[in-house]
């Protein structure tokens, strides 16, 4: 009776330790439990220990690792589930290298010991699990990836415009100078190259639920792409109020001498689609 008591005195003076510890130490949590079974292992998040068995955890580089013991290996790696145990291996190994060091830290950690329970399961042979939580893992890390892409997308672009649209805002503060050096076509064309960019990037907020960004190309390639973008939208602009100054495009606001402000339009619009551009050289080459 005496012996039961100090047990459940112990679990209770272990539970009050684990409620009073930070949870950014709680990994260290229950470490005397292990480490004489397991010494000299670089554990930095314990996933699972079972004594003469196996133990699963992550090291200090964010890696997942495991080791079991000879009589585990024995019993439980027997020729006729070791070829299955293998097939699992692999997947949790590929789902493991999705890139995700440029992610934060609590989320690589949740990554690594949802990949982690899905090792546990194989070596428990229970594989139809295992495969379960693979997946769970693999979209896990995969919408976070995407967040990240997205943000980096979205970060260059808006930066590439802000710049444009802060340089639009002093030539129009300035317009009687620019104009007297430059003559009103050449300022109105301007602004509308401006323009493209301001629609370009609002034509990327628009469609970003639906863009398909490649979350394994480096922040580099996403910041140029993101940047092409603007000054194709910019370009496309460009295009579209040569185009509303010559007449070739709605020439109605030559005749109520509207030419400018329907160039800034046009270029906004432009800016807002890509495929706008292509279209009216289309509508050039067929009046030819």
């Amino acid at each position: 009776m005496s012996n039961f008591k100090e047990e459940i005195i112990q679990i209770s003076l272990r539970n009050l330790i684990a409620w009073n510890t930070p949870k950014n130490t709680y990994y260290k949590m229950g470490k005397q439990d292990y480490e004489r079974d397991w010494d000299s292992l670089p554990i930095k998040y314990l996933i699972l220990s079972l004594k003469g068995k196996y133990i699963v955890f992550i090291d200090h580089e964010n890696d997942l690792d495991w080791k079991t013991s000879d009589e585990y290996d024995k019993i439980h790696l027997a020729p006729e589930v070791i070829k299955e145990f293998n097939i699992i291996k692999n997947e949790i190994d590929s789902t493991e290298n999705i890139p995700c060091d440029h992610l934060d830290e609590k989320v690589i950690i949740k990554f690594k010991r949802q990949v982690g329970e899905a090792l546990v399961r194989s070596l428990e042979s229970d594989f139809t699990s295992a495969k379960t939580m693979i997946k769970i893992a693999r979209d896990f890390i995969i919408n976070r990836n995407l967040e990240h892409s997205r943000q980096l997308y979205l970060i260059a672009s808006g930066v590439t415009s802000t710049f444009f649209i802060l340089i639009g805002i002093i030539l129009w503060l300035y317009r009687d100078s620019c104009i007297q050096h430059l003559t009103t076509t050449v300022f109105y064309l301007a602004l509308s190259f401006i323009a493209g960019s301001l629609g370009a990037f609002l034509s990327i907020i628009l469609r970003m639920g639906n863009t398909v960004i490649d979350y394994n190309a480096t922040p580099m390639l996403h910041y140029l792409e993101a940047v092409s973008r603007i000054f194709a939208g910019m370009i496309s602009a460009l295009l579209i109020a040569l185009c509303i100054k010559t007449g070739v495009l709605l020439p109605v606001f030559n005749k109520i001498q509207s030419t400018n402000l329907a160039m800034l339009l046009g270029g906004l619009i432009a800016g807002a689609s890509e495929r706008f551009a292509p279209s009216i050289i289309s509508k050039l080459n067929g009046n030819k």
